[in-house]
């Protein structure tokens, strides 16, 4: 910190950080950040050689004083010594491809949430419009600058409540930095003042008490680790009732009153818990019509504290969009058993390291996981590992392939092979086998990281041990948490992208769909660039791109390939004749489930003694409901062939055309007369 600096902050407490001797009566952009810097300099952008402003980085520095520069700027958050001195919320709308206006409205809403819970706690703010794109920044000015252990619970919280948030500069009190209220953007605009008054900033008066409070809020709020488990972001309308059956978390979300405070956030909530439910698209739209927690798909977010209503054409593209997604993710959470607190938070932490050290595993030696299609299926199935053991807490877990290998687009064939490969490579662990209709149970194991007692070399970024860091019990537990959330998030947004029917193995094959999902973490990937992440050779990779870009799925970028903002995956798949085929796996599955079900009843039934044995109906009697308690299905006599044995063949015709369902019996034997 420079000498003066440092001077007005010592000798008079009351006055602000920062260069003094500018007028707080009218700020321009310069004068504000003269004010408000914790440092003697800022950072500024460089035009390149035709003059222009293309890349958002800030390369050069520029002195604090009565010259402003001549391009934008970026102020750092903290001081020389490592405190902050301000925070920046900053909420974004963009994706690897630019500005999208369905994530610019998350970004607005979201603003909007962590702004009326500062309001709520009383602690001042400034919200601003950044850009001329319309995203969105929070400041706070700090009464006496507060230690990265004091913030960084509060970006963690933050991050696991808003998905839309750039929580990085929260955590680095080194090169952390925001442009400033007022400033120039390079694109022409400037960052605009929405709500709040800019002398809160030149006068701070949040504490770090106010922190600790903020994070508590924040920590309360956030949703669970399945988000549509979790409780409405407003009150709840009395007197609506779903016309389809629906989980009671979907039921609250489906009645919050306009949305509650985050109407995007509650929109998709109401679609995932749908698509869990079973409904079809048309129950959505019907849906739509009525529910006060679909505000989202009626209504669209100004900016300005007021809703307008939506085009149908938007409201219908919209929809369908976000249908797909909750669709995609319902699949994948379709195995998860109901939601446990962990029993062992020891057990959990080391849970969340080995997860976190197999994940580097992946980046560090793609080489192992992409020389063959093999290597490439055991990738996903140990991503799908590592998920069910986040999710359930759980060092062992009950896996079966036809869950496995649906869960990363792979049948169960090959899932089963890749654990074969995965337990004889030492990567996973089986506790105990299938028997008696129960899946095999699998442990991933603990050899990623090293130990705290192993004597070895360590790499230079090695984390202290957790009795080194000066954090508190809740502190600390609550950062496992949000670690545990973000793995989740990152190990969802792989199987899902990953996980389409274009991408199995008659479309255009599981490794393009690597390809595809690793364009959601790099903006755009160059041949030999994308040939190291999947660990193949570049000739093998631009094939790959070729195929991707054939059919629209990618786009030229300046620095190689990025993804096409439109996602036309379904029409490729149409194209190549491959739509459905990961419904029709689950259907077939679930076909063979029904079998073997029949198959141990009627096994039990055999070996049972005569007199024990229920009656039991042909196959073709048609009972009138089914009960729903447990232990009380009749199962129908097994057909058996001309020989007495056993007709397989014959039971999966009868399972898939429904004969054992009371509910489609009687349209189908109505078709059949």
């Amino acid at each position: 910190m420079p000498q003066s600096i440092a001077q007005v902050t010592l000798d008079a407490p009351e006055l602000v950080f920062g260069v003094s001797g500018v007028s707080p009566e009218a700020w321009t952009a310069w004068a504000l950040t003269r004010r408000m810097s914790p440092r003697d300099q800022v950072r500024v952008m460089k035009r390149d050689a035709y003059g222009r402003l293309d890349e958002n980085s800030y390369p050069l520095i520029h002195r604090v004083g009565p010259a402003e520069p001549t391009t934008p700027w970026a102020m750092n958050l903290a001081d020389e010594a490592g405190l902050f001195r301000v925070l920046c919320f900053d909420f974004d709308g963009k994706d690897k491809h630019g500005v999208d206006a369905e994530l610019m409205e998350e970004a607005v809403d979201e603003c909007d949430v962590l702004s009326g819970t500062l309001e709520s706690l009383s602690i001042e703010h400034v919200v601003c419009q950044s850009s001329g794109t319309g995203g969105r920044h929070i400041w706070l000015a700090l009464e006496g600058g507060a230690p990265k252990l004091a913030v960084a619970p509060v970006a963690s919280a933050a991050r696991a409540n808003f998905r839309r948030l750039d929580h990085g500069m929260l955590l680095n009190a080194v090169t952390g930095a925001a442009r400033p209220p007022l400033s120039p953007h390079r694109d022409g605009s400037h960052s605009t003042v929405l709500r709040g008054s800019l002398d809160t900033l030149v006068a701070p008066s949040t504490t770090i008490a106010d922190l600790a409070a903020l994070a508590a809020v924040l920590e309360a709020r956030k949703p669970s680790l399945r988000a549509e488990d979790s409780a409405p972001s407003g009150p709840v309308a009395a007197g609506h009732q779903a016309h389809r059956r629906l989980s009671a978390a979907g039921t609250a979300h489906m009645a919050t009153v306009d949305g509650g405070s985050n109407p995007s956030w509650t929109g998709f909530m109401c679609l995932l818990s749908a698509a869990n439910a079973g409904w079809q698209l048309v129950d959505v739209e019907h849906a739509i019509q009525t529910a006060p927690g679909m505000e989202h798909f009626r209504t669209k977010n100004t900016g300005r504290g007021e809703r307008r209503p939506r085009s149908p054409g938007e409201a219908r593209a919209r929809l369908s969009r976000q249908w797909d997604k909750a669709q995609q993710y319902a699949a994948l959470r379709r195995p998860l058993l109901a939601v446990r607190g962990p029993q062992d938070l020891s057990e959990l932490d080391a849970i969340v390291s080995d997860v976190d050290a197999l994940l580097t595993r992946f980046r560090v030696s793609p080489g192992r996981w992409g020389r063959t299609e093999a290597s490439s299926n055991q990738q996903t199935i140990l991503r799908a590992l590592a998920y069910l053991t986040l999710q359930t807490g759980k060092r062992t877990v009950a896996a079966a392939i036809r869950d496995l290998g649906p869960m990363g687009g792979l049948g169960r064939t090959t899932a089963a092979d890749a654990l074969i490969a995965l337990a004889e490579a030492g990567y996973v662990e089986r506790v105990s086998a299938s028997d008696d209709g129960n899946a095999a149970e699998w442990r991933l194991a603990s050899t990623f990281s090293t130990g705290p007692g192993t004597v070895r070399s360590q790499p230079l970024d090695n984390p202290r041990p957790p009795h080194e860091i000066p954090l508190s019990a809740a502190r600390s537990t609550a950062e496992l948490f949000n670690t545990r959330t973000h793995l989740v998030a990152l190990l969802e947004a792989q199987l899902t992208d990953q996980r389409h029917d274009l991408f199995t193995r008659r479309g255009l094959g599981h490794l393009a769909g690597k390809l595809y999902a690793l364009l959601r973490q790099y903006p755009s990937l160059t041949v030999d660039f994308a040939a190291r992440l999947l660990g193949v050779t570049p000739r093998h990779t631009a094939t790959i791109l070729s195929r991707l870009r054939r059919h629209k799925l990618l786009i030229v970028h300046r620095d190689g390939w990025a993804r096409s903002k439109q996602d036309l995956r379904n029409q490729a798949a149409l194209a190549l004749n491959v739509l459905g085929t990961l419904a029709t796996r689950a259907e077939r599955y679930r076909i063979e489930r029904e079998v073997w079900a029949w198959w141990q009843a009627e096994l039990t039934t055999m070996t049972s003694a005569p007199r024990s044995r229920p009656r039991r109906p042909h196959v073709s009697s048609r009972p009138l409901f089914v009960s729903s308690r447990p232990g009380e299905r009749v199962w129908p006599r097994y057909p058996r062939s001309s020989t007495n044995l056993a007709d397989h063949r014959s039971a999966l015709e009868l399972v898939g055309a429904g004969l054992l369902n009371p509910e489609n019996r009687w349209q189908y034997l109505g078709e059949v007369a």
